[in-house]
């Protein structure tokens, strides 16, 4: 297949450029194509988006440990502009995330040879159990526990490969030998802490490479207490952050993006089911949540839990809050593949043909491994 004459997104130079892409058989951008011709002169092609922190959408959670669930994720996610994704769990019981992971793994492999089209599952991000219970949230406080070094090596033997993301609160006990033992490993990242500003950065120069949802779950920027965020900001760390307006808003969103190197900010959703659904009450782990107005509410005090958003309303949002576009293209494509060593997220010989096509501002069509959504009447 042969797309010619759209507006690309090259990586190199952060620009767009007037360019063919060719599609091979096996849906990879490559040098040879059939002789399929698609014009695409007049529009915008973006690598597709990659969601490496997403726990649920469209009524599907990971943590339900129900393939069915998973692969019906990975079809409504596409039609977002997702191509690639990380499903998320929860804290919850050992035995939970042993189903969660035999979902997915399931799920995998179902898809591998599906002709619906279908973002890709790229591996599991753990979120929990190795989190501080002073910043829990609606995470299951009574699943949490200390970093188990034998757990993950159990789940890594079962499944390899398959785990990508661990999350770690750098506080609690046994946090330093864990890190020491899995850094070469798995991306370690900081989520639901309270860790004051040194302990973070010894993180980061003992190998946690990443902070979870940053501003959310962890303590506020002080000018006497500078905290997580600001030892990120101190550090090569890869920053993920939601940009939907509600978890972070626009003036925050912008000074982030001043603050952080652009090669190292991943937008993710951190969505639950209550995502593409409409209001009502959604569970996510143990919790009731109230999905309403385009925000989750739970517990006497409204408190967040999760995000309704997906990555497509994200990047509109954040081309409307004024933050440079070859920034946010990065952060939705190139950086989630780098942060978990995936080759994806750029539109370059070799890599899969995962593309986004916009007509102005309007989402057109998604290729998912060169299939497209559109045929499908999906959008």
């Amino acid at each position: 297949m042969r797309l010619s004459g759209g507006s690309v997104w090259c990586h190199g130079s952060g620009c767009f450029e007037i360019r063919d892409i060719l599609i091979d058989g096996q849906g990879i951008i490559g040098s040879s194509a059939d002789g399929h011709r698609i014009d695409l002169s007049g529009l915008t092609v973006l690598p597709g988006f990659v969601d490496t922190h997403i726990h649920g959408f469209g009524g599907a959670d990971t943590s339900d440990g129900d393939t069915d669930g998973i692969i019906h994720m990975a079809r409504e996610l596409v039609k977002r502009g997702v191509t690639s994704f990380c499903p998320t769990t929860m804290t919850m019981s050992y035995d939970r995330i042993y189903k969660a992971f035999d979902a997915v793994s399931e799920a995998m492999k179902i898809l591998r040879n599906d002709s619906v089209p279908h973002a890709r599952i790229l591996g599991i991000h753990l979120e929990g159990p190795f989190l501080s219970p002073e910043r829990t949230g609606v995470q299951g406080k009574d699943s949490l526990t200390s970093p188990d070094i034998e757990f993950i090596e159990q789940l890594e033997e079962k499944y390899p490969g398959l785990l990508k993301i661990i999350d770690i609160a750098p506080e609690i006990e046994g946090s330093r030998g864990f890190i020491d033992h899995f850094k070469d490993r798995y991306c370690l990242s900081i989520a639901h802490s309270n860790a004051d500003y040194d302990t973070a950065n010894n993180a980061f120069k003992n190998g946690v490479r990443s902070v979870t949802h940053v501003l959310n779950a962890m303590p506020p920027i002080d000018k006497r207490a500078p905290g997580i965020v600001c030892a990120a900001f101190d550090s090569d760390a890869y920053v993920e952050l939601i940009s939907d307006g509600i978890h972070v808003q626009s003036p925050v969103i912008r000074m982030i993006y001043k603050a952080v190197r652009p090669d190292r900010i991943v937008t993710i959703s951190d969505s639950m089911r209550g995502a593409g659904m409409p209001d009502g009450t959604y569970r996510l782990g143990d919790t009731d949540v109230i999905c309403k107005n385009g925000r989750t509410y739970y517990g006497e005090g409204g408190g967040l839990a999760g995000s309704v958003t997906d990555l497509m309303s994200e990047y509109r949002l954040l081309k409307s809050s004024g933050v440079d576009e070859s920034m946010i293209i990065r952060s939705l494509s190139v950086n989630p593949c780098e942060r978990i060593g995936f080759k994806g997220g750029e539109i370059s010989d070799g890599y899969p043909a995962d593309l986004v096509i916009f007509d102005g501002e309007e989402h057109v069509d998604t290729l998912a491994g060169g299939m497209s959504c559109q045929a499908y009447n999906m959008l």
